[in-house]
């Protein structure tokens, strides 16, 4: 079978991963730079190339887009769909997960429980707002972000409000969450391939910092998941319509949050800690999917 991944890095761990897993079991693995693609509408001929070749006869793809690929790579993505190659996962999905303020409300449509967030155009009526949304501190973390980037813990109105300003005078967008205390620090990530949890751990982040993003310096440590957690992450991935998923969940005296959904998690850390092969996992469920999406057309 021809895989196709979608990567801007060979030498990231889990593309290549991915080819190790997909050599393994005899298929042909390609990475493919999501700039190489030239994408055609409208006009005759092959509508989809890579570099000078058509790039038609895949019979999977695999997006794995990072911050800088994610809006061409989108789109390379949704032109494989349009021509009907079976794509895990799919464009629009990928875009809703990334945008982590739609990613609440679609969690939040679905009756998942999620932090207390806000998002502010002005800081006009933000008094109302924070009143709203719980007590100081709270966390401001941009739309669209990975690796705990540009995210502030703000503990003072006169912080929040100078912050909201700045974000909205460099027409920035910013979600504004309630610091849950009792699970600062800390929180448990889940990753979720064609519906089943396949590997889980938690997450500790460093004394002196409350991100536990593994790219921030936090340790992963194995977890014995309980079935509240596990069934909250996979309805976290089904109602973000995502095949793969990487769910980060916060454990609180209420019970497990859902915070965000990574649609191409890293799994070097999930790997290595619970001696789970995420990758083969993900190959497995690539080949079974192409295999039904082809019978099915």
């Amino acid at each position: 079978m021809k895989i196709g991944i979608i990567s801007l890095g060979k030498q990231n761990h889990a593309t290549r991963r991915l080819v190790e897993a997909a050599l393994a079991v005899g298929h042909t693995p390609t990475v493919l730079n999501p700039f190489g693609f030239y994408l055609h509408i409208g006009s005759p001929g092959t509508p989809i190339y890579y570099e000078e070749t058509p790039a038609t006869d895949f019979d999977v793809v695999l997006p794995r887009l990072s911050a800088a690929t994610a809006q061409y790579g989108e789109e390379v993505v949704a032109h494989f769909e349009w021509i009907g190659t079976p794509v895990i996962n799919r464009s629009y999905a990928i875009a809703n997960a990334r945008n982590k303020f739609r990613a609440l409300r679609i969690l939040a449509q679905h009756g998942l429980p999620v932090p207390p967030s806000f998002a502010a155009g002005s800081t006009r009526c933000i008094d109302r707002s924070v009143h709203q949304a719980g007590e100081y501190p709270f966390i401001m973390k941009p739309f669209e972000g990975t690796h705990g980037n540009a995210i502030l813990l703000l503990d003072t109105p006169t912080s929040l409000k100078s912050a909201i300003g700045a974000m909205c005078d460099l027409h920035q967008d910013y979600v504004i969450q309630s610091f849950i205390e009792e699970s600062g620090g800390n929180d448990v990530r889940v990753i979720v391939v064609g519906g089943q949890v396949v590997a889980a751990m938690r997450r500790t982040a460093p004394e002196g910092e409350f991100r536990s993003n593994i790219h921030r310096g936090g340790q992963g440590h194995p977890i014995e998941l309980h079935r509240e957690y596990m069934d909250t992450a996979l309805r976290a991935a089904k109602a973000m319509e995502l095949d793969i998923a990487g769910v980060d969940l916060l454990e609180t005296l209420a019970g497990p949050i859902a915070l965000e959904v990574n649609p191409s998690p890293g799994f070097e850390e999930i790997e290595a800690v619970t001696g789970i092969k995420v990758a083969e996992a993900i190959i497995a469920f690539a080949v079974e999917y192409s295999q039904v999406s082809r019978k099915a057309h």
